[in-house]
């Protein structure tokens, strides 16, 4: 079930979900408007094969901060953002991330995301322009929509992986595939 914004207060003043900075519109009907953050992660494109099984993701993006004044993205491309707000999950909560309508309508699109239970940190979101014609982004923008709840029955292990207390845009690990994989 969704959890609405005086559930979502309640998890709040009870410390057990954090979401640091905290705005007076944040907590919206049934989720959180979270805003793009200081940092922009974008491809880069030399024309050579990406394998993300052996190469450095550093290798294939560039992180820039986002001045003031903004930051142009060319058209037709995607980039990573970050959000402003640094968030803590509760154990036995998790989330569903998705563009708010109003940035959408602009022609900005990003694939659903997940916050597992436990997750803590900045949340880093693929979001894709997809007009030819360049656009401004600016700090501070609300873009993302953050739906929360309850995960029904305990989580045995809660969130830990290697995103854990991320900071600024968190570029891809390397994919591993199933031969690499110690068989259970």
């Amino acid at each position: 079930m969704i959890l609405s914004d005086s559930s979502i207060r309640s998890l709040i003043e009870s410390g057990e979900l954090s979401i640091d900075p905290l705005y007076d519109d944040t907590i919206r009907e049934n989720g959180v408007d979270m805003r793009i953050g200081p940092e922009i992660a974008f491809p880069i494109v030399t024309g050579e094969v990406i394998d993300p099984i052996r190469d450095n993701p550093a290798k294939h993006f560039s992180v820039r901060e986002i001045p003031d004044e903004g930051i142009i993205i060319p058209g037709n491309t995607s980039v990573l953002l970050v959000t402003e707000e640094y968030v803590r999950m509760p154990k036995d909560v998790a989330a569903l991330c998705g563009l708010r309508s109003s940035i959408a309508r602009w022609g900005f699109v990003a694939p659903p995301t997940l916050i597992d239970a436990g997750f803590e940190g900045q949340l880093t979101i693929e979001v894709m322009w997809t007009r030819p014609a360049p656009v401004k982004l600016y700090k501070g923008i609300r873009f993302l929509h953050v739906v929360f709840f309850r995960v029904e029955g305990e989580v045995e292990r809660p969130y830990s992986g290697s995103y854990q207390g991320q900071r600024g845009v968190t570029l891809p690990k390397k994919l591993e595939s199933s031969a690499q994989r110690n068989k259970v």
